[in-house]
């Protein structure tokens, strides 16, 4: 089960002496256009993901995962997955088909990184995507205060908000989107496969929660004519970025 997975990668990367730790993620003045990124699987990322993003999830639903260097020292992580499911991804464009989109759920990078360091981590790892990707999404958290800086500041379309909706949650308050309940039914039929929904919340501890509304963010892949076509379809929905309220 994902959180789970999720704890035991953190106990085991917390059991990393502090100073490694520690050493690991400190910048070394290597310039941000010098930064590597290379392709990393899910088990390698989850531990950062899991302990330093405030969702403390690794999603599920990951496909490509991509990490930044300075030479030895951790720049940041990047994850790309299925999202939500298809339905946030035809909403925007009607007629994308399946292979053709990710959400970009999860951007990291530790603390005391140069300026520019997630930007170069955006851009450098949408190129190394599949060719058939055409579509990016991304949602920024209301309920944290986030708008979607770094979004707007490598150049995404803001497309406004979305409707929210329901959530799960286990007992510490990590939230989870509801299709993860068809997820474990799926991996585990023997166990999970004919239970009801509120059957399996209870047996796995989960409850709903409110999921708040999300900024949304698209960014268009491909050649000129196929971003052109795309865009066509969005102009008229893209509106101003929001701005940061500061308390």
């Amino acid at each position: 089960m994902t959180h789970k997975f999720d704890e035991k990668a953190v106990a085991k990367y917390l059991n990393i002496p502090e100073e490694e730790r520690n050493k690991e993620l400190e910048y070394n003045n290597v310039p941000v256009k010098d930064m590597i990124v290379k392709e990393i699987t899910v088990k390698e990322a989850r531990a950062y993901i899991s302990y330093f993003h405030y969702a403390k999830t690794m999603p599920d639903s990951t496909k490509h995962v991509f990490a930044g260097y300075f030479n030895d020292r951790l720049a940041g992580i990047i994850c790309y997955g299925m999202g939500c499911g298809k339905n946030q991804y035809t909403a925007i464009i009607p007629d994308i088909q399946q292979g053709q989109y990710l959400e970009l759920t999860r951007l990291w990078s530790p603390d005391g990184m140069p300026k520019n360091t997630e930007s170069k981590l955006i851009g450098t790892s949408m190129g190394m995507l599949p060719n058939e990707v055409k579509l990016l999404v991304s949602f920024s958290d209301s309920q944290q205060n986030h708008v979607g800086t770094i979004y707007q500041a490598t150049n995404w379309y803001y497309l406004g908000m979305n409707n929210g909706g329901k959530m799960i949650a286990d007992s510490e308050g990590k939230k989870a989107h509801s299709r993860l309940l068809g997820m474990y039914k799926q991996r585990h039929p023997e166990t999970y496969g004919k239970m009801t929904n509120p059957e399996l919340m209870k047996e796995l501890g989960y409850h709903y929660v409110e999921g708040g509304k999300k900024h949304r963010y698209a960014f268009l892949l491909g050649d000129k004519r196929e971003k052109r076509d795309m865009f066509k379809l969005i102009k008229d929905r893209i509106l101003p970025y929001p701005k940061q309220i500061h308390p």
